[in-house]
């Protein structure tokens, strides 16, 4: 017993000891943690895409700090309308593109693309470009589920309007959950983006706007759909008559990333004026909620955030 306790005194005296010379020399001892939240801006973002989001994951360590071989991974981005990419209403194709095959390269099994779209599917899948920009990637399958045969129902414990949805089966049996949103204006929920993008997982998404509490029920869901990593395309913000458009554009060359989905959100909020007035992430009220729920923060400490240029 002398031995060990002798050894532990050790341990702990040596641990202080070495966060006081950490102090003395100037350095942080909270320096190893990891950011919880990264932004890439400059013009260099939209001319390379690729090389943009590649940037942005470095201080998270990377996709390989993600996805491991023979992982299957999900990817949650916005295509909820049949809108061409120009229109900045749903998530990048070239962004898509190429968080999948960074995906790949870490030698995922499978990458699925997949979102439930509020209008037809045959409408969103011919004019989002995501099918062909992901054309002739093996392992990669874009698809937007609408059949009730593919959801499960799945209770919401945690649930204070929202207690049981029906939630694609996929998005359950995934390793890796990567939610890819963009950021954009709403006029229900004042701002969209990785938190409200939840919805598009489930099967009926009529009910958060006709029967439920439309914040609190996203804060619900979103307390059983928590992604592993956002990527929020940031590139150009739809300032006004979001989330179908069109809208006024606001370029932002931006992309933002974190494994905290509330920082991320409230981030993008920040990105652009929404309806021609600067709006605080506090006074978007599920993002409010969510924090107050511990689904993340607002404002990460600086410590804990990264900007880059490009």
């Amino acid at each position: 017993m002398g031995n060990k306790y002798g050894r532990r005194e050790f341990m702990k005296k040596t641990a202080l000891v070495s966060a006081a010379l950490a102090v003395g020399s100037g350095l942080d001892v909270r320096a190893a943690q990891k950011p919880v939240l990264v932004k890439v801006s400059g013009a260099g973002v939209p001319k390379d895409i690729t090389a943009a989001v590649k940037k942005v994951l470095e201080p998270l360590g990377g996709m390989r700090a993600f996805v491991k071989k023979g992982q299957k991974v999900l990817l949650k981005p916005n295509v909820g309308f049949p809108t061409p990419p120009e229109q900045h209403a749903t998530t990048s194709p070239l962004m898509l593109k190429a968080v999948a095959q960074m995906a790949l390269d870490c030698e995922a099994s499978q990458v699925l693309i997949l979102d439930n779209p509020t209008r037809r599917p045959e409408a969103c899948m011919r004019v989002v470009g995501i099918k062909e920009a992901v054309a002739g990637m093996s392992n990669v399958h874009f698809f937007l589920p609408t059949s009730d045969k593919l959801y499960q129902k799945t209770a919401i414990p945690k649930g204070k309007a929202l207690k049981r949805t029906e939630i694609l089966k996929d998005v359950l049996s995934v390793d890796v959950h990567i939610a890819m949103p963009i950021a954009k204006s709403h006029n229900a929920a004042g701002f969209t983006g990785g938190l409200k993008g939840m919805m598009g997982l489930i099967l009926d998404r009529e009910s958060f706007h006709s029967r439920f509490d439309l914040n609190q029920a996203i804060v619900d869901l979103n307390t059983v759909l928590k992604p592993h990593l956002v990527i929020m395309d940031g590139i150009k913000v739809m300032a006004t008559d979001g989330p179908a458009g069109p809208g006024e554009l606001i370029t932002k060359n931006t992309i933002l990333a974190g494994t905290d989905p509330v920082a991320v959100d409230a981030a993008a909020v920040e990105l652009a004026p929404l309806y021609g007035r600067k709006i605080k992430p506090r006074q978007i009220k599920h993002l409010k909620l969510a924090e107050k729920t511990g689904l993340g923060v607002l404002k990460p400490p600086a410590d804990r955030i990264v900007t880059l240029e490009m």
